[in-house]
């Protein structure tokens, strides 16, 4: 299967706004790389970065609406560092380059995400390892969106809990949590992201009791009326406000509601969707937000 690989180079104040505008128009995976190709990291908040410009590179569907995202990315006040680089690559092609820049991170006191087939060579003995090959499905827990929700559920699973990952991709949130003792629903609306899930959860030693996985057209709230212990969204903020009355239907009393994949300016609006939670104050990093909070006892 072939793919749509498009790359262009920006500002670093200009990547927040280059990347909703691609995960809108359909990618699935974001690299961010240096002049010597090198894959880059974004800054803190508050820090400078020591690059002038740098690479974004997404992946989309060979059949993605090119003129919707010309459109997209010339809506944007910021100025391109020359014409975007447009390009065909095989999935093989592709899957490599994300395994080359796959993470190896610790997250809280019990999870320990690391790349599929890396050797293990100081053992951790207290940490559940999560073992993740994304390919082609979003998710390699390099994002800082991905990163802060695994920070969450790090420290805030329980065994038994019932948990929906909505927007799956790779199922790093999904299958963390079942690694951490929950029973788990993930859904997705792209196959490639059931198929990537399904792999890891296999790989991870989960079978269907633990990671049920399933397409969006085969996801049915009204079967999961107050079901779950927490809900985790690492989407995109028009989606996540979309789907705040289904979120809150298949949350239990008091159930949390994790959401990511919203510009820290949005998180407001975000949050106003959910009439029927409470949520703490956002945790930010690198211009991303997390939002937590907890369904309101009925």
């Amino acid at each position: 299967m072939s793919w749509l690989q498009l790359r262009l180079q920006v500002t670093p104040d200009a990547l927040d706004d280059v990347e909703q505008v691609f995960f809108s128009c359909g990618a699935v995976a974001i690299t961010l790389l240096s002049d010597a190709n090198e894959p880059v990291l974004e800054p803190d908040p508050g820090e400078t970065p020591l690059w002038s410009s740098v690479w974004i590179q997404g992946l989309f569907p060979i059949d993605t609406d090119i003129h919707a995202l010309r459109s997209g990315l010339e809506g944007l006040s910021i100025v391109l560092e020359g014409a975007p680089d447009v390009d065909f690559v095989g999935a093989q092609n592709w899957q490599q380059a994300v395994r080359t820049y796959a993470v190896d991170r610790v997250f809280g006191e019990r999870l320990w995400l690391l790349p599929k087939d890396q050797a293990v060579t100081i053992a951790k003995p207290n940490l559940v390892q999560l073992r993740l090959d994304p390919g082609l499905a979003f998710g390699s827990g390099s994002h800082p969106t991905t990163s802060l929700c695994l920070q969450w559920l790090a420290d805030s699973i329980k065994p038994d809990m019932k948990v929906l990952d909505f927007g799956c991709g790779s199922g790093v949130l999904g299958i963390g949590a079942a690694l951490l003792g929950a029973s788990v629903t993930a859904v997705d609306h792209d196959r490639q992201a059931v198929l990537a899930t399904s792999e890891n959860a296999a790989y991870n030693g989960l079978g269907r009791d633990r990671v049920n996985v399933m397409a969006l057209d085969q996801w049915q709230p009204e079967q999961y009326l107050q079901h779950f212990d927490v809900v985790v969204a690492n989407i995109l903020a028009a989606p996540l406000q979309a789907l705040a009355p289904d979120f809150e239907r298949v949350l239990k009393a008091r159930g949390a509601i994790v959401l990511s994949g919203i510009l820290s300016d949005q998180a407001d609006e975000v949050m106003a969707s959910y009439a029927q939670t409470d949520f703490s104050s956002p945790e930010f990093e690198a211009g991303w937000a997390r939002l937590q909070g907890y369904g309101r006892g009925r």
